[in-house]
């Protein structure tokens, strides 16, 4: 999955032709080995700040692992992403799988021709930085029991980000651009979804931390 992704470096500089060439098996060896015995411990993301779509002048902050760590967040998104989409709602579009921002444009041109006249696009600010790491957890833990995993995403969590030469642990954040950081932010605005009643607040629509509720 990171090999299909490619992707830059992290702060190691080390690149996916070098994993190949140092051998992804003993890579994955050693990796395993570092997880059974509670040794692994992730690098700070590099983090970079690129361009908003459409938005001139505008940067959004972009964290990225190392290849080691992404090959682990990966493995731990095998492994949530089933049980929480077993709990996830319809009116969530973002980063899941056989979902796409098409399906969520249909649901409004369905409930245009139903009659609704207005949509009000919202975005929540810094989302993925502005997680709170703790309420994370507890929304986690809700369907996930496992010590051993609810350790390593702590763990996961708690790396920190490294810009200019200084690395920075925030109680908050999920930071954006590692394989699991899509998924977290679903689990922790999946609290939104339920908590959303149609009947007073009109039809929602959410990809990811973009939400489109219409009357």
């Amino acid at each position: 999955m990171v090999r299909r992704n490619d992707g830059a470096p992290g702060i190691d500089k080390t690149t996916l032709v070098e994993v190949e060439e140092y051998g992804v098996d003993r890579l994955l060896d050693e990796l395993v080995n570092d997880l059974r015995d509670g040794r692994y411990r992730p690098l700070p993301a590099r983090r970079v700040f690129i361009p908003k779509p459409g938005r001139p002048g505008e940067r959004r902050p972009l964290s990225i692992p190392s290849v080691r760590d992404r090959i682990v967040q990966a493995a731990v998104k095998i492994v949530l992403e089933p049980v929480f989409e077993a709990d996830m709602l319809a009116c969530s579009y973002g980063f899941r799988p056989r979902r796409a921002a098409h399906d969520g444009l249909q649901v409004l041109i369905d409930e245009s021709w139903r009659g609704r006249r207005w949509v009000v696009e919202t975005d929540i600010a810094n989302c993925f930085g502005a997680i709170p790491i703790e309420k994370l957890m507890h929304a986690v833990e809700e369907r996930v029991c496992d010590q051993s995993v609810l350790k390593l995403l702590r763990v996961v969590l708690r790396a920190g980000v490294m810009e200019g030469g200084t690395v920075r642990r925030s109680v908050t954040g999920a930071p954006q651009g590692g394989p699991l950081s899509p998924l977290l932010c679903n689990i922790y605005l999946h609290r939104l979804d339920r908590a959303w009643d149609v009947r007073e607040h009109g039809v929602l629509v959410r990809f990811a931390d973009d939400a489109d509720p219409g009357g």
